[in-house]
């Protein structure tokens, strides 16, 4: 009970209780060095707690208990608020809030967790998408339906505009989970971890169509004679008549790189000029740092198959695999003890049935890498 507490202490999930707990096993000279051992064993990276002394720890606690209490007290202040409000709401005789709540087992207008895949509407609400809905009202006048994870926007029949302006919606896909769209004119995105992507509704058939990414995702691009596809990033874009392709542009990465699978494209930025054009079975980079774009022929499948739940390493730096290991698990990975490695790593990984652990003892086995494990947390020794 004593180690559980210490974990939700240093994690930060520790209620009121909890933390009053804590303090009682705290007066307890035994359990004060056990604490203090317990952080500096596994966590000496990131909390610099080697020094403290018992008052140290116990104000730091005090104050969490005070900061505990005053959030509780706001909470009943804010339903107390949201009761006369209520009340008022009713005596008025709005029926908004009455059927917002009669509809809630479809929509949810609330702050969404860190984990919750969510579609941001044209109005800034935020709507979860809940596995267990078949459908989704993400407009006043347009319901959605939803399935397997995916979300379909192909039966709407018109342009939808919003004061002389295209309806935008945003979907993010926190780490850990990947979500697909189908967008109105047909054509498939399916999103990986930590993906933010910008779409509209409908697509104007008299214009081009338009996308935004910011994160990875393969497209099965309807084709529309005479009417271009681009996704567009904030350093560059990529020009589509009607193809499969993958695209990955995270913030973090020093490089954005496009797999053409099937069809043509074109890679083109404002930094460059005239458009790089790639072949299928062609690997289009662009760094982010000096501009250039460059091209390479690879196997696509390396590339792609996350999208069936299988990752693959080729010649990856250790710094790599670690970063797309926390978006694959939605972990963080902290690294005391294999900064810098000049060796690269092949693996592959099937994230449909190999947990992080599994992952991490397979370099343990093999490249002799020690870790230990903390909730969400892993640190490297």
């Amino acid at each position: 009970m004593f180690e559980k507490l210490i974990v939700k202490f240093i994690s930060q999930t520790a209620n009121l209780e909890d933390l009053t707990r804590l303090m009682k096993y705290l007066e307890d000279k035994k359990n004060l060095e056990t604490f203090k051992s317990y952080i500096k064993t596994n966590y000496y990276s990131v909390y610099a707690m080697q020094n403290i002394d018992r008052k140290d720890i116990l104000d730091v606690l005090q104050k969490r208990i005070s900061e505990e209490k005053n959030k509780i007290s706001r909470r009943k202040a804010h339903m107390r608020i949201f009761k006369y409000a209520a009340i008022l709401t009713v005596f008025f005789g709005l029926g908004y809030y009455y059927n917002s709540l009669q509809n809630s087992n479809k929509t949810e207008f609330i702050i969404p967790d860190d984990d919750d895949i969510v579609l941001t509407t044209s109005d800034g609400k935020n709507i979860i998408l809940k596995e267990e809905y078949d459908e989704v009202q993400v407009e006043s006048k347009i319901t959605l339906k939803k399935n397997s994870g995916q979300l379909n926007y192909n039966k709407i029949s018109k342009i939808n505009y919003q004061n002389n302006k295209p309806v935008i919606h945003t979907i993010k896909v926190p780490h850990g989970k990947k979500f697909k769209i189908l967008l109105s004119d047909g054509t498939l995105v399916h999103l990986n971890s930590g993906s933010k992507f910008n779409y509209p509704v409908s697509f104007d058939e008299h214009k081009p169509r338009e996308v935004f990414l910011q994160g990875e995702a393969y497209f099965d691009v309807a084709e529309r004679i005479n009417q271009i596809f681009t996704v567009n990033t904030k350093t560059v874009n990529v020009e589509v008549y009607g193809t499969e392709f993958n695209f990955k542009n995270y913030p973090e990465d020093s490089f954005s790189e496009v797999v053409l699978v099937d069809g043509s494209i074109g890679l083109y930025s404002k930094f460059n000029q005239g458009i790089t054009r790639l072949k299928p079975g062609t690997k289009g980079s662009f760094d982010n740092t000096d501009y250039t774009i460059s091209q390479e022929k690879i196997n696509t499948s390396i590339y792609t198959s996350w999208i069936d739940g299988v990752i693959v390493f080729r010649n990856e730096s250790f710094d790599n695999i670690i970063s797309k290991l926390e978006r694959i698990y939605n972990v963080e990975i902290i690294n005391n003890g294999q900064q810098g490695l000049n060796e690269t790593f092949n693996a592959k990984i099937n994230i449909n049935e190999e947990d992080i652990n599994v992952v991490l003892s397979y370099f343990n086995k093999i490249h002799n890498i020690k870790y230990q494990t903390f909730n969400n947390k892993i640190i490297i020794n």
